[in-house]
């Protein structure tokens, strides 16, 4: 039989196209397996100390006359109000009258001797040095006349500032000597609390990253308590007890009567931010897994280039790793994480047993409410 050209090539074309082209074998379609994780932010911590407190005045002097004498007027009692410049006490004024009368006279015969001495050197009636003697006994008077007329200033103690009369200590008639203290004068529109406090507390206080409240309280006000401003901290400590006296202020408390010395409680609340826990975390229990090496955790990263068109802004394409941690006590907010995790890891929360390192994983992103 004659086999024509055109039935040839028809029976020759499958095997020539078979032998000219080859077909890659196409690769199925990655399944990415959904996880669940949770954004690990560092947990503020608060702690609530209390110190016994002692309450003070904002300010307080002890008054005492400068010279000595018999107290003849005690004008204001305990508890009085007195405005700055008010006269508190005076003392008998008789035997500084008769100075100042004496020095009076002796200024009076130094000045008119120095003025007709002043006429009388000129001409030269009298020497130069007789006239320096002049002089100098004028001065010496004047001088003695304005210590005289001090000395019977010093008679009248006088309130130094706006405040009230919390202690008097001598009565009417009474003797006194230079520095003897007549009565304490306080000004207790301001008060101040002070507590003494312990090295180790005084060293986490001064952290600037934490927060603070402070409060007192008394126990005959039940169920208040007041707010309180940090006044000063003091940078030595009490040899006796190695604590540091750390004072605050409060305005005076309308409807109650807080008076100096009276005894009371600060509450100092302190919030620590992450830097001063360590970034320590809470995570769910059931999160964390632990085998021959320890304790650990799978958290998910983000690949730097995915291939897999995200379905929204929280979901793509993510890496399994192995974190291993050290943990602490369990409580409401979870399990208390000390090192190994770090602010905005995603720390896997559903399916870990199905995890392995670099498992690339469908990524659905949860923060931590």
């Amino acid at each position: 039989m004659k086999i024509t050209p055109l039935l040839l090539s028809l029976a020759l074309s499958p095997l020539l196209l078979s032998c000219g082209t080859e077909t890659e074998p196409v690769a199925p379609a990655e399944i990415l397996r959904p996880v669940r994780t949770l954004e690990v932010e560092p947990t503020v911590t608060r702690a609530t100390r209390e110190f016994p407190a002692v309450v003070d005045a904002a300010r307080s002097a002890d008054l005492s006359f400068r010279v000595s004498g018999i107290v003849n007027e005690m004008r204001l009692k305990e508890g009085e109000k007195v405005k700055k410049g008010e006269i508190i006490a005076k003392l008998d004024q008789t035997d500084a009258r008769i100075e100042l009368k004496s020095s009076q006279a002796s200024y009076e015969t130094a000045r008119s001797n120095f003025q007709r001495g002043k006429k009388l050197v000129g001409p030269g009636h009298i020497s130069q040095s007789d006239f320096d003697k002049l002089n100098a006994q004028y001065a010496t008077a004047e001088a003695q006349l304005a210590a005289t007329r001090q000395s019977l200033n010093y008679t009248v103690l006088h309130a130094s500032f706006d405040g009230r009369i919390a202690r008097r200590f001598v009565e009417r008639h009474e003797e006194v000597t230079p520095q003897t203290q007549i009565v304490t004068l306080q000004d207790i529109s301001t008060l101040t609390i002070q507590i003494n406090v312990p090295e180790s507390i005084m060293l986490r206080t001064r952290k600037k990253t934490q927060v603070h409240s402070y409060f007192v309280k008394f126990d005959a006000i039940a169920e208040q308590r007041f707010p309180l401003k940090l006044k000063e901290a003091a940078i030595s400590a009490d040899e006796e007890n190695q604590t540091y006296e750390v004072t605050f202020t409060m305005p005076r408390v309308k409807g109650y009567t807080i008076l100096p010395g009276m005894s009371a409680v600060v509450v100092i609340e302190t919030e620590s931010s992450a830097e001063d826990n360590g970034a320590i975390f809470h995570v769910p229990a059931s999160s964390v897994l632990e085998d021959m090496q320890g304790r650990y955790v799978y958290v998910v990263e983000a690949l730097a280039e995915s291939d897999t068109n995200p379905e929204t802004d929280k979901s793509g394409v993510g890496v399994i790793q192995r974190r291993t941690i050290t943990t602490g006590e369990l409580d409401a907010r979870g399990l208390l994480i000390s090192s190994g995790l770090k602010r905005g890891d995603h720390v896997l929360t559903a399916g870990m047993s199905q995890a392995q390192p670099d498992m690339k994983v469908r990524w659905n992103q949860e923060t931590k409410p």
